[in-house]
């Protein structure tokens, strides 16, 4: 049985994804980031959901 997860991007539970520096995203997202343009308006909502992500890892 798998573990589900929560996207760090859509916040939707999966159990199909990766972790990209302990940040869980899932495939749905993984895929529309590749294939986003830079000049599309998405691309800057995906680097603000990578930030906030990666700022609420706590190290220790």
């Amino acid at each position: 049985m798998k573990s589900t997860d929560c996207c760090s991007i859509c916040s939707k539970q999966t159990d199909d994804g990766i972790y990209l520096l302990r940040i869980y995203i899932c495939s749905s997202c993984e895929n529309e980031m590749i294939h986003t343009s830079t000049e599309d308006p998405k691309y800057k909502f995906y680097i603000e959901q990578m930030n906030k992500a990666h700022r609420a890892i706590i190290y220790s």
